[in-house]
């Protein structure tokens, strides 16, 4: 078995792509395949390097590795289509050849003239091959006259074109309902996807294309081109679209699509790559996180979902949360590190250790990465800004009541650097608050927040200097 991804490079990776990517990994894995790194960059004007390097770094923090590509080439390269142009016209000319395509003079405007009369009649456009009979004495009257041909593929009439879908299933196309003869190169002699690419998956001897189910239509064509060249077809597998909340194509109204833009977030490789592989089927047990190499165990071309499946935000967020969690503490330290940094924190004056403790003690609060950046300042700062919540708290009546029995009881002494975890018990025995009405505002005044850890481990790593000023200056703020 042979699979392969094959990304332009005019952009971001995209979660649609990326779930292609992962797919096809997880399949090649599963069956000892080898995977094919392809860069389809033949749309001269979008593509780019920058987006060519940003796909292979995202590719490369999901983890997903190739055998074959860019930078790995086994003898079926090169892997870049722009590179291979050379190779695409010894095929074109074959089929000019044996009359299985032709070259075409019609200007844009005598096409849309075409297109307009089949719309006016309420038909879908099909091509009226005007070019596929043309006299050499009227080609060289068009070149004359500064035309430059595209090539068009000759259709066959009345040909059924079937293929056996490793997702769908039998699906059947009939050649007379995809617009006639198309085009294969451009005017400019640039090849098109839909041609180069059965070149491609023949040349580097894919055997199975799993892509997204909106490259279906494209498929009919594919075949066709297959069988004028007398070549093998690969085995096609559709994966369904991925959908956004309201169940249409998932775009960036919905939210982040692109790979770089997860990373950026705060969001762990593992467990992107865990929900993107499990979107559209159930494991055995009905588990949704598990490592990858149970995955792979458990999930192969006719285990994915036929339907397509929503992408749920929230659920990759609580699944994010769950692997930050669980991870090595020193692994994890490490990822928060960058993220802290960016909050504009000197880690240098922090010692390991102290550093790890905090983590640990509140990574279980955090569903992504960056969520460090609200956190960490409890510990760093010596009066961290309080959000809206906390300051509204500590404003209220029984904020202020139990601000006020804390200043007096760290001015009177009773509360010190031996006791000072237990100033929730002692506020509560010297004011009668109770429930939410006493630990709200304690964590509020002490944290600057209203959810966290527990308060009484954190005290431990804030110290008893910081909680001093921290009830000073809320005091001044609000009681006096």
């Amino acid at each position: 078995m042979r699979v392969r991804f094959a990304p332009s490079p005019t952009g971001f990776l995209h979660i649609g792509n990326a779930r292609t990517a992962i797919i096809n990994y997880i399949i090649a894995k599963k069956h000892n395949a080898e995977y094919l790194l392809r860069v389809e960059d033949t749309d001269m004007e979008r593509s780019s390097k920058e987006s060519e390097e940003s796909i292979i770094a995202d590719l490369k923090w999901l983890g997903i590795e190739w055998t074959e590509g860019p930078d790995i080439d086994k003898g079926h390269g090169p892997y870049r289509q722009s590179e291979r142009f050379e190779i695409y016209q010894k095929y074109t000319d074959k089929l000019l050849a044996e009359k299985k395509a032709y070259h075409c003079y019609c200007s844009q405007e005598e096409l849309d003239a075409q297109r307009a009369e089949s719309e006016a009649k309420g038909i879908p456009f099909t091509y009226k091959r005007t070019c596929l009979n043309l006299s050499e004495e009227k080609k060289k009257q068009y070149e004359a006259e500064g035309r430059k041909p595209t090539v068009r593929f000759k259709v066959n009439d009345g040909e059924k074109i079937e293929i056996d879908d490793g997702i769908k299933g039998k699906v059947v196309f009939e050649s007379d309902n995809i617009g006639g003869d198309f085009i294969i190169v451009r005017s400019d002699g640039v090849p098109i996807y839909n041609y180069i690419v059965v070149i491609d998956d023949l040349l580097m001897e894919i055997s199975h294309v799993i892509r997204g189910e909106d490259h279906l239509p494209n498929t009919p064509k594919q075949v066709m081109i297959a069988r004028a060249l007398d070549m093998p077809t690969p085995k096609y597998a559709h994966l369904p679209l991925v959908l956004g909340p309201d169940k249409k194509k998932l775009s960036k109204r919905h939210g982040i699509t692109s790979v770089d833009l997860y990373k950026q977030e705060g969001y762990l490789p593992e467990a992107l790559m865990n929900y993107i592989a499990v979107l559209g089927w159930s494991s055995e047990t009905g588990e949704e996180i598990l490592p990858l190499e149970e995955i792979i165990r458990q999930i192969d071309i006719d285990r994915l979902g036929k339907s397509s499946a929503v992408f749920d935000f929230v659920k990759l967020r609580w699944m994010n949360a769950a692997y930050i969690r669980n991870y090595d503490l020193k692994k994890i330290t490490s990822l928060f590190k960058p993220f802290i940094e960016k909050a504009g924190y000197d880690l240098s004056k922090f010692s390991e250790d102290y550093i790890e403790t905090i983590i640990s003690s509140i990574r279980g609060n955090c569903e992504l990465l960056s969520d460090i950046a609200k956190l960490f300042p409890i510990f760093a700062d010596d009066i961290p800004s309080a959000d809206e919540e906390a300051s509204a708290m500590i404003a209220s009546a029984e904020g202020k009541t139990a601000l006020t029995a804390a200043k007096e009881l760290i001015d009177s002494g009773e509360i010190n650097q031996d006791n000072f975890t237990e100033i929730t018990n002692m506020i509560k025995a010297k004011t009668g608050l109770k429930g939410k009405n006493l630990f709200m505002p304690v964590r509020a005044m002490l944290t600057s927040v209203l959810h966290g850890p527990d308060l009484a481990e954190m005290l431990k790593l804030i110290g008893f200097e910081k909680i001093k000023m921290r009830i000073s200056s809320a005091y001044e703020k609000n009681c006096v």
